[in-house]
């Protein structure tokens, strides 16, 4: 009787890419802060009136 039993094969997981790490270790808040210098930089920059605004 165990001739009609149909098996199944567990199908096989393809293995997860490894995970890339950040070149340097930052806070998440980082870039928040890079990009409010920025701008703060050019605020200045155009109240100097260097840029000829």
């Amino acid at each position: 009787m165990s001739d009609n039993v149909v098996k199944f094969r567990r199908i096989e997981k393809k293995p997860e890419p490894p995970v890339k790490k950040p070149r340097w270790p930052a806070p998440a808040w980082v870039p928040f802060v890079v990009l409010v210098a920025i701008a703060v930089g050019i605020y200045f920059v155009q109240q100097s009136g260097m840029l000829g605004g």
